[in-house]
């Protein structure tokens, strides 16, 4: 009888232990889909942004194969790589307003107001990591500014707040030593300096994930630009 009980027991503890496992499995596999799910719609708004002038600049193009090493390295998984790619391209020659990605994209994430203005600080960044900021990508920022559903002052003052800290930045780039920002020496041989550049780019590109504040994000683009800038200048020395 105690034998027999024991054994009920043994049986009530593996069920209850295993049940726990699959939920705690459940979950885990919940919170996977959901960061994929986000990396998913910051991609396809990513292409909107890039594409929104025409044209994906090199140093666009650049910043968002860093963006998808950083999802990959998120999520753990290098393989969605090529998948996110293919949805970058898709989403890049049209197919979808932006408006309607960011609508739904809020609709499925249910993120608080501060982090759909942190997104929207990032894709700023984007849209002026090349050092130009016009019309058509004030547009497509505006269409998912307006998918996010944010209050027009909210984003009013973002662009007022954005475009005077780049202004501020265009006075001063004329200004930079492009050896000193790039961290090599005068003599520097151009795969020494192609592999400074490389090293910085990893070591500063804005960060997508949003646990970072405005104010780091917009800093690590204005030192991107720089980078970027310096990089063009020496490489033009070297043709």
């Amino acid at each position: 009888m105690n034998i027999f009980l024991i054994l009920i027991g043994l049986v009530v503890v593996f069920w209850l232990l295993s049940r726990g496992f699959a939920s705690s499995n459940s979950k885990k596999q919940s919170l996977q889909e959901l960061q994929y799910d986000d990396a998913k719609y910051l991609i396809m708004l990513t292409a909107k942004v890039a594409k929104s002038d025409g044209v994906v600049s090199k140093d666009e193009a650049n910043y968002i194969s860093l963006l998808l090493d950083d999802i990959c390295l998120k999520l753990g998984d290098v393989d969605v790589r090529d998948d996110l790619k293919e949805l970058y391209i898709w989403h890049k020659d049209g197919h979808s307003s932006a408006y309607a990605i960011a609508k739904e994209y809020k609709q499925k994430m249910r993120f608080s107001q501060k982090i759909w203005i942190n997104r929207i600080v990032f894709f700023m960044n984007l849209a002026y990591i090349d050092g130009e900021f016009n019309s058509d990508e004030k547009i497509v920022l505006q269409e998912i500014c307006d998918g996010f559903g944010l209050h027009k002052s909210i984003v009013d003052d973002l662009f007022a707040h954005f475009e005077a800290e780049f202004k501020n930045l265009s006075k001063d780039s004329s200004d930079i030593d492009p050896y000193e920002v790039l961290g090599v020496s005068k003599d520097a041989s151009f795969e020494e300096i192609k592999a400074s550049y490389r090293r910085l780019s990893k070591e500063y590109h804005p960060d997508f994930t949003m646990d970072k504040s405005d104010e780091i994000i917009t800093q690590a683009t204005k030192k991107m630009q720089q980078i970027n800038e310096a990089y063009d200048m020496l490489k033009a020395k070297f043709k």
